[in-house]
């Protein structure tokens, strides 16, 4: 599957049940999110001005996915809202290239991602945290995510979740 592809498939309304592994102090929270992902054309401006804040020739996005969440944690009836905007640029190599980011809370960024075996694993570095998340399909309408945070004072924090796309029609019962 190419790159923008998955990013289409990325697209669509889901339903994101959550897992927060917090290993330094062996603490676990759980959380939900309801997630709205816009596939945008290269062409979008939101891609054109996230291209241009970072000084990347705008020429070189494939696509963009323009993401808005409203989540829940366990144990806390506060709603928090968010939006991110992530859009990767033409491959340095078949698996691997670099993708810009931006969103609710965090500076514009520039982040590493490779492409290998159907799984789109992105790598980030700033301020000391070492950021790896992976997203893979297991049908059209089920995907996981991963997330692992990593800080030298010996902080890591991992995190799972399981999506599942929302409003997809059943298929016609078997008339048979």
């Amino acid at each position: 599957m190419e790159i923008v592809n998955f990013f289409e498939k990325l697209a669509g309304r889901w339903f994101s049940q959550r897992t927060t592994h917090d290993l330094s102090a062996q603490q676990s929270k759980a959380g939900q999110s309801n997630l709205e992902a816009t596939f945008l054309a290269a062409t979008a401006p939101p891609v054109q001005q996230l291209c241009e804040q970072l000084g990347v020739d705008a020429s070189l996005a494939l696509c963009g996915l323009e993401i808005t969440q409203t989540s829940t944690v366990d144990g806390n009836p506060q709603q928090r809202t968010g939006s991110a905007l992530v859009v990767p640029l033409t491959p340095e190599s078949d698996t691997a290239g670099e993708l810009l980011r931006s969103g609710t809370g965090v500076a514009p960024a520039k982040s590493r991602y490779s492409w290998e075996a159907e799984i789109f694993t992105v790598s980030s570095e700033a301020d000391d945290i070492r950021s790896e998340e992976r997203w893979w399909f297991i049908t059209d309408n089920l995907r996981m995510r991963t997330n692992i945070l990593k800080r030298p004072d010996g902080f890591h924090l991992a995190s799972f979740c399981s999506e599942i796309r929302l409003g997809v029609k059943r298929p016609p019962a078997d008339a048979a």
